[in-house]
């Protein structure tokens, strides 16, 4: 079945507006030419697409769905539209990529430097969020590119092994477990400690840890920015616990020190995905083969060790 995509950008304008009126004005067109067109598209589909009221239009359910459709068209249309006038200004590709904090602030520079020595005329944007959000960036066609952890479910997402990552504990020189070259969180427990903000995946991780110590954690400083928490410590407001070992580098060796946690719990791997590589762009897909092995997991056992980690941890981020 052939779709006209100005009858499919009608339906969607008389959709928004939920009027037949406001969506003609919208459109510059005839209220009665609108409506020719909804129907036609009905009669093609085969059922009706929407109930006329007498103040405006209410979609069907077969409405709802042609609703969602077309707009990922119409998405999908701009996206093309926005890579090709790329290509003409002479930028040959444009990836959009949402991570979390521990890729972003390591990992994930030198890859993207690695990756435009060999692609320089590649136009990259680079959004920071919570893992979960990183999926849904994914699933919902707003990233192109998505860089998380193994603590994030991953359901419909295909997934690449990246980095490892552990948690470690950040102390300014001078303080009593500087002199430790690892530790147990049991180390540290009745330490005043920096935490990131609640709803992260190491927020519940470590409280998860510190209850089956039988202890609380003193968390009296919360903030998102590892950089912060590692500015926080330098400053002796308290030690922190961070799943990036090479924080300590951003700050020299005789402000704060930066302690492996040796707990199994606190090793993790770091993955990139994507929606579908099989319909990622040239570009997405030239990064993909820049920054990960050649060999592609099975994404089933992916996804099954995705959600084996987040059900066992409890996690929400």
């Amino acid at each position: 079945m052939r779709y006209d995509l100005i009858s499919l950008s009608l339906f969607v304008a008389v959709a928004e507006e939920q009027n037949l009126t406001r969506a003609a004005r919208r459109k510059h067109l005839a209220v009665s030419a609108v409506s020719k067109r909804i129907a036609e598209l009905e009669q093609q589909i085969g059922t009706p697409l929407m109930l006329r009221l007498p103040r405006g239009i209410e979609l069907t359910p077969a409405g709802h769905s042609l609703l969602f459709h077309a707009r990922q068209v119409f998405r999908n249309l701009d996206q093309m539209e926005e890579e090709l006038s790329d290509y003409v200004a002479g930028v040959r590709g444009h990836i959009r990529i949402f991570t979390i904090s521990a890729a972003l602030m390591h990992y994930l520079p030198r890859a993207i430097s690695q990756f435009l020595t060999h692609y320089p005329h590649t136009d990259i944007d680079i959004e920071e969020h919570t893992g979960i959000s990183v999926v849904q960036g994914l699933l919902q066609g707003d990233a192109d590119v998505g860089f998380f952890s193994s603590w994030t479910p991953a359901s419909g997402i295909e997934v690449w092994p990246w980095q490892h990552d552990q948690l470690s504990v950040l102390v300014w020189q001078g303080h009593p477990l500087a002199e430790r070259s690892s530790l147990q969180l049991a180390d540290c427990i009745d330490e005043k400690i920096i935490g990131p903000h609640r709803e992260s995946a190491v927020s519940h991780i470590l409280d998860r840890e510190a209850r089956k110590l039988g202890k609380a954690l003193n968390i009296g400083l919360r903030v998102s920015s590892f950089v912060s928490m590692a500015e926080l410590v330098a400053q002796r407001l308290g030690i922190a616990i961070l799943p990036v070992n090479e924080i300590a580098q951003t700050r020299s060796n005789d402000t704060v020190k930066c302690i492996p946690l040796i707990e199994p719990w606190a090793k993790r791997e770091l993955y990139v995905g994507v929606k579908s590589y099989a319909l990622a762009s040239p570009s997405v897909k030239a990064f993909i083969e820049n920054v990960t092995p050649s060999k592609r997991p099975n994404v089933e056992e992916e996804e099954q060790t995705f959600e084996t980690s987040f059900n066992e941890a409890g996690l929400k981020h």
